[in-house]
C-alpha cells in the first residue's frame, strides 16, 4: 500500500448551525462525510484511508465506512485542536513505508478521480507535493485596519483546494518541524520547510462547504 489518504473530517462547523459536527451534516439523503469517503474508497489511485474524526465521533465513522462498504478505511482517529494537529494524528496511522500521502478535507465532498490523478503526477516529476488551484477572479487588496495598502496582481494568484498530495517523508518532516503552526493547509508547512510544490488545475465543484447555502449548492450538483 503505497498511496494513503488522510480524510480530515474533524471540523466543528458552527457556521452551518447544526448541533452535529460538519462531517455529519446532511447532504442530500446522507451525511456529508459519506460523499468524499466513498469517492476516495472507489479511487483506483488510493490504497488505504485514515479518517480524522471529531472527538467522540470515531465510532460513527467506522459504522459509516461499514455501511458504505468502504474497505480501504484502515483507521478512524481523533482530530486535534488545529488542522495541522488533525493531519498529524492521521499521519501517525500511516505506515513508514508509504510512499505518498494525499490529504483531503471532507468539507470538499465532490473530489474526482481526475483531480486525484492530477495532484499525484508532479510527484514523479521532482516535486515534493502538488495542490489543485483555481485562478482568482476577484480583485484582491491587502488592507491594514480597513485602509487599502496594496492591490495585488491577481494574474499570479490561485485559490488552493484539496486533495493535496505529498511524498510521505516530506510531509512527515514538515509537520514535525512545526514551522507554520497555524497553517491552513499542508502545502504551507511543506513550503516553509523547503519543499517544492506544484499547482495543478483544480475543480470549481470542489467547493469548501462552510454555510447552509454551500450545502444546498453542492447538493444541487449531485
Amino acid at each position: 500500500m503505497s498511496v494513503w489518504a488522510i480524510l480530515v473530517a474533524a471540523g466543528r462547523g458552527e457556521r452551518l448551525g447544526d448541533e452535529r459536527p460538519k462531517a455529519f451534516a446532511r447532504l442530500g439523503d446522507r451525511v456529508l462525510l459519506a460523499e468524499s469517503l466513498e469517492r476516495l474508497d472507489d479511487s483506483g489511485w488510493i490504497d488505504a484511508i485514515v479518517v480524522v474524526a471529531p472527538p467522540e465521533w470515531e465510532e460513527p465513522v467506522i459504522v459509516l465506512a461499514e455501511q458504505l462498504a468502504a474497505g480501504k478505511v484502515a483507521a478512524s482517529v481523533t482530530g486535534g485542536a488545529t488542522r495541522a494537529d488533525s493531519v498529524r494524528a492521521g499521519l501517525a496511522e500511516v505506515p513508514d513505508d508509504a510512499l505518498v500521502v494525499v490529504v483531503h478535507d471532507a468539507a470538499r465532498p465532490l473530489v474526482t478521480e481526475e483531480v486525484i490523478e492530477r495532484v499525484l503526477r508532479p510527484l514523479s516529476e521532482g516535486f515534493d507535493g502538488a495542490v489543485p488551484g483555481l485562478p482568482v477572479a476577484d480583485t484582491i487588496k491587502r488592507v491594514d485596519r480597513s485602509v487599502v495598502v496594496e492591490t495585488l496582481d491577481r494574474s499570479d494568484l490561485v485559490a488552493v483546494q484539496t486533495p493535496q498530495a505529498f511524498l510521505a517523508p516530506v510531509l512527515r518532516a514538515a509537520l514535525a518541524s512545526n514551522k507554520v503552526s497555524q497553517a491552513t493547509d499542508c502545502a504551507s508547512s511543506v513550503e516553509a520547510n523547503g519543499g517544492r510544490i506544484s499547482v495543478v488545475e483544480g475543480d470549481p465543484r470542489l467547493l469548501k462547504i462552510t454555510t447552509p447555502a454551500d450545502l444546498a449548492l453542492v447538493e444541487s450538483w449531485l
